[in-house]
């Protein structure tokens, strides 16, 4: 029997579980929905049992004859998970769209921490790094933090712990936390003191390719595998996404479309300019860093769209296509729940612009489109890197009409993976794949989407608007805020 290796992929909409050849190729995919709860207005959380949950149900999906040789995982990463001393989760974790930190409670933490803080983890401090989250706990939930035995910062390393008993974090998704060291890639000791957070609730940083350890008995059996296959680290979503497209490459950079999206390029940490707008990630093995500058609303825009004009995605996306030989003219601002890069302002709010009596639904989800393939522009233009072709991931890179905007507006070739929901995964298998001595090679074609000439001076003027709409978007938050 050839070997295999499960993947559970950790996502923000939902948990898929996917099993894989020695080679690379899909043999069964499932996936189980999880949902984000907003207890107070501008709060995302998710139950880490719901994780554990839906990742059971859909590994059971897959119906596996024969245990895999080992398992892996990816999953969402910034996110902070208290665990107390028997492993149970003793509150819901704060998501990495969270916006419950305020600029002031930034300003005062940072002004505690060490001087050359900022160069030290490799970016600028923000809200979403989540030793800010930290100390909005310490403050506001000081029996919470009192009682954490565990501190988790990736969706997957919840799940980790569930099958072996083993806190762990892998070096990308540590990155997220602003606690680590981007050049040692351990813990940071002076930024841990200035914080009073002691190193014993922190994982283990493992590269993504070390092993966590063998599937306990109990979760063996909610899995319904045998106990013992061995349970490797993997990475956060950002990593692995970059193996899965081969962009660990350095002059080949990738667009992520799934809820929230980003583009990211790997390159040496010398070269990356660190600290920039953009994040600056360690790649999960190796010493490269992986630069990404995430956005916020990419099918989250198009999931909302999808239920005020009452269809289906996959219909929105047909309907979307008829209108490419001759494209509307309304101009769409994604900035449904504020934005992230290549600016911070979790105030600033989307808007329809250029609407006329004529546009349909139809033409309306075609701007919806048009404007991720620009806020994936603006994102690149934050990194130092000019690709002459973008892979893309996620679920919205499915669309073709997608992967033609991106290409007019950025002017590089596109490269379309043949299962794009699936490249996160894929990722994670090309991680552990040569630690288990597997090849590891997917040769499946990609669609490769070339920029249209005739499509350029339309894609540079429309591109232009869309960052002026912006700045006016940005300068009237004040006039439109509800108090």
């Amino acid at each position: 029997m050839s070997a295999t290796v499960l993947i559970i992929d950790v996502g923000t909409s939902s948990v898929k579980a996917a099993l894989f050849d020695a080679e690379g190729r899909t043999l069964a995919a499932a996936d189980r929905p999880v949902t984000t709860s907003t207890p107070q207005a501008g709060w995302a959380e998710q139950s880490s049992d719901a994780w554990w949950a839906a990742s059971a149900e859909a590994v059971r999906a897959l119906a596996i004859a024969a245990p895999p040789s080992a398992i892996t995982l990816t999953g969402s990463m910034q996110n902070v998970i208290l665990l107390g001393g028997s492993g149970e989760a003793l509150r819901p974790a704060i998501l990495y769209s969270d916006a419950r930190v305020s600029a002031e409670r930034v300003a005062t933490v940072r002004a505690t921490l060490p001087e050359n803080y900022e160069r030290r983890i490799g970016n600028l401090s923000e809200p979403a790094l989540c030793l800010f989250r930290l100390d909005w706990l310490f403050d506001e939930e000081p029996a919470m933090m009192s009682a954490a035995a565990r501190v988790l910062f990736g969706a997957k390393d919840a799940v980790i712990h569930r099958m072996t008993g083993r806190a762990v974090v892998d070096p990308t998704c540590a990155t997220t936390s602003g606690l680590m060291n981007i050049e040692t890639r351990q813990w940071d000791p002076e930024i841990l003191a200035a914080l009073g957070l002691s190193p014993a609730l922190l994982p283990d940083i493992l590269d993504a390719d070390a092993l966590a350890g063998p599937l306990l008995v109990e979760s063996a059996e909610a899995l319904g595998l045998p106990a013992g296959i061995p349970v490797y680290v993997g990475a956060g979503d950002g990593g692995a996404t970059a193996w899965g497209t081969s962009s660990e490459a350095h002059d080949r950079p990738h667009a992520y479309l799934g809820t929230t999206g980003w583009i990211a390029a790997a390159m040496p940490l010398a070269l990356s300019g660190a600290p920039t707008s953009a994040y600056t990630l360690a790649a999960p093995i190796g010493s490269d860093v992986v630069v990404i500058s995430p956005f916020l609303a990419a099918g989250l825009a198009i999931d909302w769209y999808a239920a005020i004009a009452g269809r289906t995605v996959g219909e929105l996306y047909a309907a979307a296509a008829t209108f490419d030989d001759e494209p509307p003219t309304a101009l769409f601002l994604p900035f449904l729940i504020g934005e992230r890069g290549p600016f911070s302002d979790r105030a600033v709010r989307g808007a329809f612009l250029g609407l006329d009596r004529e546009h349909k639904a139809e033409a309306l989800a075609y701007a919806v489109l048009e404007g991720l393939a620009h806020a994936i522009r603006d994102n690149l233009d934050a990194l130092p890197v000019r690709p002459r072709q973008i892979a893309l991931a996620g679920g919205v890179a499915g669309s073709l009409t997608v992967a033609r905007l991106i290409a007019d507006v950025t002017g590089a070739s596109v490269s379309v993976p043949p299962e794009s929901r699936l490249v996160t995964a894929y990722g994670a298998f090309r991680l552990v794949a040569p630690a288990l001595g597997l090849p590891g090679h997917l040769d499946d074609a990609h669609v490769i989407v070339e920029p249209r000439p005739e499509r350029a001076e339309r894609a540079a003027r429309r591109f232009a608007a869309y960052r002026e709409a912006t700045a006016h978007a940005r300068a009237l938050t004040a006039l439109l805020a509800s108090s």
